[in-house]
């Protein structure tokens, strides 16, 4: 297992400790939790982007029926 050592500001210290303490946390998990949760951000934004660009070449949209039509779950 690797280890990470992070220099905080006595501000920024606090602060992490007390988002750690109000959520019952240790400050390693809360940062780490942080991180992880930053890193699926990026990706959903990124997804959305591939997404997006890809509807703007075709902008056909669908009803739910529609859907539900055409994968025979009516």
């Amino acid at each position: 297992m690797a280890v990470l050592s992070v220099r905080l500001s006595d501000a920024e210290y606090k602060a992490l400790e007390g988002y750690a303490s109000i959520n019952g946390v240790s400050m390693n998990k809360a940062i780490k939790d942080a991180f992880f949760e930053m890193l699926e951000d990026q990706y959903d934004l990124e997804a959305f982007d591939k997404a997006y660009k890809a509807y703007k070449k075709n902008p056909k949209t669908y009803t739910s029926e529609e859907v539900a039509k055409e994968l025979g779950i009516e």
